[in-house]
């Protein structure tokens, strides 16, 4: 068994087993996962190679394959994407020309890793391999095969994606990860998801009245929202693939804010039943309801910690939308945000050291993050529309947002530092309330 070492961000080596098919455990790789500047890893994506057999395969789609993958890995800022396609091409020519690959054609293009890709398609299926070598080591890193419908392309990217993020770095990828959110359509708002950078759109409701406030089971399996469609606001759980649906909570009056605890055991939300906003749990079947505030003043927009000791939630009891901290069983209350007059919306940081929020500038919005403790309130957007209803990744390391930056709101991802942001969609009926799902359950 041979080792190879690539020298990443400054801070020391990445060391790699070469073990043929077999993977790299996490244990094996020590490519430190920094949010500072420092080298790159130089990734060279190639264009995945038809083998023979089978019938033939759609043109385009080796290119395909290899511009979803690096589109993938391109957010993360340890990768650095060798994006000239001349050089690509002259690298990958030498490959021909030799019969194997040429490493020292692609040390001279600077590439310190590369993925090498195959399909073929047997029958109805399309069957494709993924492999990444060091270049300097000239030993395969990881590899892995993926079987699935024709169409399953991209798909089979974000996992590979995935899997080259934890062969590398010990830490899953988020390529498979999904985006539920809110669209208008023919009057109507109703639940859309798609994948993480925008692509594959799927409407999942058609009530034909109003669908708010989307918030995902730790499973990834269903999305609560908060549905008019039988005249009252009632919360109910809408499945992944759009089949199932079934009642949350349809107590008299509103419904609404749903947030699954981490665990999926419980929800917690806004009821008005007993005449005013509070915040309650409920367990996952609807039953067994606790009140956890009781104030005269509005309580809403519940956000669970990662542990599930703590839940952050909106308040006005001091006189303006304040966000405020308490224990999961409604105890120990504290006051969070005292900067300006108007905060809402808090998403709790999957590492559970910051939240994400919104304050009102003038008349918009911005989106914020603060520690919780309450100290360096940091503002991530500004000048640019209103900007609202953040929400982290399951790795922490970006924000989805909307925004009405271009006209109307549409979907927006940036860095947890406010750098980077990139627009999601494009829709004609524009995009609201984005929340980013758990790594998805397969």
């Amino acid at each position: 068994m041979r080792t190879s070492c690539l020298r990443i961000y400054g801070l020391g080596l990445l060391c790699l087993m070469a073990m043929g098919w077999a993977r790299v455990d996490a244990a094996d790789v020590y490519l430190s996962i920094s949010r500072g500047g420092g080298q790159r890893l130089r990734l060279a994506i190639p264009d995945f190679v038809r083998t023979e057999g089978g019938r033939p395969a759609e043109a385009g789609l080796g290119h395909e394959m290899a511009r979803t993958l690096a589109n993938d890995l391109r957010p993360y800022r340890f990768f650095e994407l060798i994006d000239n396609q001349q050089f690509l091409q002259e690298a990958f020519q030498a490959d021909a020309r030799a019969g194997d690959i040429a490493f020292k054609e692609w040390g001279d293009l600077g590439a310190q890793a590369l993925v090498k890709g195959t399909y073929s398609q047997d029958g109805g299926d399309l069957i494709v391999e993924c492999r990444v070598f060091d270049v300097a080591g000239q030993r395969m890193i990881t590899g892995k095969r993926y079987r699935g419908p024709a169409d399953s392309a991209a798909a089979m990217m974000h996992r590979c994606a995935d899997e080259i993020m934890l062969r590398l770095t010990g830490e899953p990828g988020i390529a498979q990860t999904k985006i539920a959110f809110i669209s208008r359509l023919n009057g109507s708002k109703e639940l859309f998801v798609m994948d993480q950078d925008g692509s594959n759109i799927r409407k999942l409701t058609n009530d034909r009245s109003i669908v708010l406030s989307p918030a995902w089971s730790p499973d990834s399996r269903e999305i609560a929202v908060t549905s008019y469609r039988d005249r009252n606001p009632d919360v109910v759980a809408v499945s992944l693939n759009g089949n199932g649906r079934r009642a949350l909570s349809q107590q008299p009056g509103l419904n609404s804010a749903p947030a699954w605890s981490p665990d999926g055991s419980r929800l917690a939300l806004t009821l008005s039943k007993d005449g005013n906003p509070e915040v309650y749990t409920t367990s996952r079947n609807g039953t067994d309801l606790r009140r956890l505030t009781n104030h005269p003043s509005i309580d809403t927009s519940p956000t669970w910690s990662p542990t599930g000791r703590q839940i952050a939630f909106v308040s006005d009891r001091s006189g303006s939308p304040q966000i405020y901290i308490m224990d999961a069983e409604g105890s120990n209350v504290r006051r969070l945000t005292y900067q300006g007059n108007y905060n809402d919306r808090p998403s709790w940081s999957p590492r559970g050291d910051r939240l994400t929020f919104v304050a009102m500038e003038g008349s918009r919005f911005d989106v914020y993050v603060i520690n919780v403790d309450g100290s360096s309130a940091q503002r991530l957007t500004m000048g640019s529309g209103s900007n609202e209803s953040p929400s982290w990744s399951p790795d922490g390391r970006f924000i989805v947002f909307s925004s009405t930056r271009s006209g109307v709101s549409q979907l927006y991802r940036m860095y947890d530092d406010g750098s980077g942001q990139q627009q999601l969609t494009f829709m004609d009926g524009g995009a609201l309330s984005p929340v980013w799902s758990p790594r998805i359950v397969e």
